[in-house]
Parts: C-alpha cells; sequence; structure tokens
C-alpha cells in the first residue's frame, strides 16, 4: 500500500512538472506573436488587464485550493461528504464572484481608461471566474493530477491556436479572453461529467452554516496567499518609484527570474507531497527529499555565485553583465526556496499545525515591509540592498518553519508515530 501511494506521488509529481512546463513553452510561443501583431499600446492594455484578473483570481480562490485539499485527502472514498464540499466551494466561489463582478463593473463604468475596454475586462473577468470554479483541489486531495495536467494543456493548447487563428490586430483583442472563455467553459463542463460518472460526486448545497465554517477555515490561507503575494511583488513597485526609467529596473527584473525559477522548481514537488502527507504522515520521506536536494542547492549557488556574471550574459544578453551582483544578492534567498516549500503546507498542515503555516507568510511581509521602510529612511535604498531585504524575509520564513517544526516534533511523533527526525 505505501508503495503504490509513493508511486502515485512520483506520478503526479510528474504530472505536474509537465503542467509547468507547458506553461512556460506556449508561453514563449504566444508572448512574440502578441508583441508584433498588437500595438506596443493595445498589447500594455492587455498586459493590465491580465495582471488585474491575476490579482482577482486570487480573491476569488479564497484560499479554498489549500484549505479544502486536505478535507478531501482525509475523505477519499466518501462521495457523501466530497458532494457537500464540492458544492460549499462552489457557492462561496459563486458569491465572491458576484461581489467581485459588481466592484469590477462600478469601476470600469466610473473610470473612462476602463470604460472604453469594458468588453475586453468583462470577458476576461468571466474566464477567469470559470478558471477559479474548476475543482482543482478535488484533483490534488484524491492525487489526480494527471486530470489536471490534462485538462490544463487542453485549454491552453485551444488558446494558443485561437490566438494565431483570430487576432491579426487590435481589433481582434478580444479573441484572446473569447478563447480562453470558450476553453474554460469546456473543462468545467468536462469536470462536471468525469467527477459524477468517476468519483460519484455531484455539487450539492450544503447549509449557510456550513458556508460560513468553510470560508472562515478559509480565510487564513487566502491571506497567507495575499500575504505572499505582496512580499513578491513589492520590489518592482518600489524600484519603479524611484528609479523609474533606469534600467535598474531591467537588470532586476531579469535577476528575479532565477528567483522565479527556484520557485516553479519546487512548486510540483510540494504541491504533490501536500496531499500525500496529509493521509500518511511519511515525514521520514520528507527527510530524504531535502536530504537528496541539498547537495544540488549547495553545487547550484556555488556555481552562480562564481560565474553570475556570465551566466546573466549567456541567458539574457551583453547588457546584462551587471544583473550579476544582483543576482548574488538574492542567493540567500534562492537558496532556502526548496526546503522552505516542501516544509510548509506538505509538514505543517498534517501536523496540525496549518495556523504557522499561513503565519509564516505573514512574517515574510513584516520583514520585507520593514527592511524597505529602514532602507528609505536612512537613504540606504538601491537595488542591491532591496534584493538584500528579499533574501531576509525569504530566510525568515524558512527560519520560522523549521523552528516551529522542530518545536513541535515531539508532540506529533507521539501522537502520529512518524517522527520527524
Amino acid at each position: 500500500m505505501a508503495d503504490n501511494s509513493k508511486k502515485r506521488l512520483l506520478k503526479n509529481t510528474f504530472f505536474l512538472y509537465l503542467l509547468t512546463f507547458s506553461s512556460q513553452v506556449l508561453g514563449l510561443i504566444t508572448i512574440p506573436y502578441q508583441t508584433r501583431v498588437l500595438s506596443p499600446e493595445m498589447y500594455g492594455v492587455v498586459g493590465v488587464a491580465t495582471s488585474t484578473m491575476t490579482f482577482l483570481s486570487l480573491i476569488l480562490d479564497f484560499g479554498l485550493l489549500l484549505s479544502a485539499t486536505p478535507k478531501v485527502a482525509s475523505h477519499q472514498g466518501d462521495a457523501a461528504y466530497l458532494s457537500e464540499l464540492y458544492g460549499g466551494v462552489l457557492a462561496v466561489k459563486a458569491g465572491i464572484a458576484t461581489i467581485c463582478g459588481a466592484i469590477l463593473g462600478a469601476v470600469c463604468l466610473a473610470l473612462p481608461y476602463y470604460r472604453q475596454y469594458l468588453a475586453l475586462y468583462a470577458l476576461y473577468y468571466f474566464a477567469y471566474v470559470l478558471a477559479a470554479m474548476l475543482p482543482d483541489y478535488l484533483y490534488r486531495g484524491l492525487e489526480q493530477m494527471k486530470i489536471i495536467t490534462v485538462r490544463t494543456v487542453a485549454i491552453r493548447l485551444f488558446a494558443t491556436a485561437g490566438t494565431f487563428i483570430f487576432l491579426k490586430s487590435d481589433a481582434d483583442v478580444l479573441a484572446l479572453p473569447i478563447c480562453l472563455l470558450c476553453g474554460n467553459f469546456a473543462a468545467l463542463i468536462a469536470c462536471f461529467k468525469y467527477d459524477r460518472v468517476n468519483f460519484e460526486i455531484q455539487p450539492i448545497l450544503p447549509s449557510l452554516e456550513y458556508l460560513k465554517n468553510l470560508a472562515r477555515s478559509s480565510l487564513p490561507f487566502f491571506f497567507s496567499r495575499v500575504s505572499s503575494t505582496v512580499y513578491s511583488t513589492a520590489n518592482p513597485i518600489v524600484l519603479n518609484a524611484f528609479y523609474a526609467g533606469s534600467p535598474v529596473i531591467g537588470l532586476y527584473t531579469a535577476s528575479e527570474k532565477f528567483l522565479s525559477v527556484s520557485k516553479s522548481v519546487v512548486s510540483p514537488i510540494a504541491d504533490s507531497l501536500y496531499p500525500y502527507m496529509v493521509r500518511n504522515k511519511d515525514y521520514r520521506l520528507v527527510k530524504r527529499v531535502l536530504i537528496f536536494t541539498a547537495p544540488f542547492i549547495l553545487i547550484g549557488a556555488t556555481v552562480l555565485f562564481t560565474f553570475a556574471d556570465q551566466i546573466c550574459v549567456l541567458i539574457f544578453g551583453d547588457g546584462y553583465a551587471g544583473a550579476g551582483s544582483i543576482v548574488r544578492c538574492l542567493l540567500p534567498a534562492i537558496m532556502v526556496i526548496v526546503p522552505s516549500y516542501i516544509i510548509c503546507f506538505p509538514v505543517l498542515v498534517p501536523m496540525g499545525l496549518s495556523s504557522q503555516a499561513n503565519f509564516s507568510n505573514f512574517i515574510g511581509v513584516c520583514v520585507q515591509l520593514f527592511s524597505l521602510a529602514l532602507l528609505i529612511l536612512t537613504g540606504k535604498l538601491d537595488v542591491y540592498t532591496i534584493c538584500m531585504a528579499t533574501s531576509a524575509a525569504e530566510v525568515s520564513v524558512f527560519l520560522y518553519r523549521l523552528i516551529t517544526i522542530l518545536r513541535h516534533r515531539g508532540k506529533k511523533a507521539s501522537a502520529d508515530h512518524a517522527p520527524y527526525r
């Protein structure tokens, strides 16, 4: 049974890596095409719209992806429980979508800039609402990542094909959200049918009390994701405020790619470990994963520190040699990303410490914002000190998570008979 669980874990990790890889590849294919057929002004409009929707998608999810996944993992095979959860998640998200839609509509009608692109924002919003309704938490909890991967890749392929077929100029810009909307609608219908036939799960509208409790249990996860977003996006905003139009912003943007790549590399491992650990509490496996990845982190960090200038020139071009020094300032953050992600939700939630996992991101926000405020007040703010502040924030988050585990491992070892040592 344990061997089957680990095989499923490896399979799920593979599919999540395939999902991440497909996203990057299709993005590389479509972005150059869009920049060539759309004017810079219209491409900027699309960029603002998609950035707005990315933020709204965070609100639409409301932390339910993280809070509902362990519920599913703990009740596999209980169709009645999962059907009630299924309906509850849909109802909560529908309520949030209604409120957000009303606010977005009011803003678009009130401001002239947004009013002229009302159709674009409306279509994008409905597309993102449908995406939020997709029951990814169910497939993560059931450890059926193949379903998510196949569905998402199919949607992205459809949207990519639609972009090349229908987008020829600024006049065709609505083709972008329409293709996404159609793909997400088809995926949602397919999910409802698949879940009913294969898992005997169909949405049941629960009581109002149930919905309140579901939303309440998701609120800490929502704040955690918002906190993580704030301290990971604060740097470009601050840099732009002090160095608008300066090449240093481009150098930072290039350097930050190393940090984002580190997150994309470890995210599939953490995401597949999360439901597995909720069910199995196999802390020794986490220890083996950390031991296995440690040499690669150390070797990679050594190479990056030594050859950062040359690597940046190789990847980004001759004008980016100066990014090497910025990368070195981000190196502590890059080094702790892998262990920090792995010991967060996959370990803390099975230990009954989900509140600590969520609070750890708030620690990162506090360290980041305090550091930025101190740098501004002392006149020491530049791209290097900002990156050092980011490293301090990421290291603080990691240390908080690690210390929390070490403090509670004895109590959990006696309760679960599976010590994390």
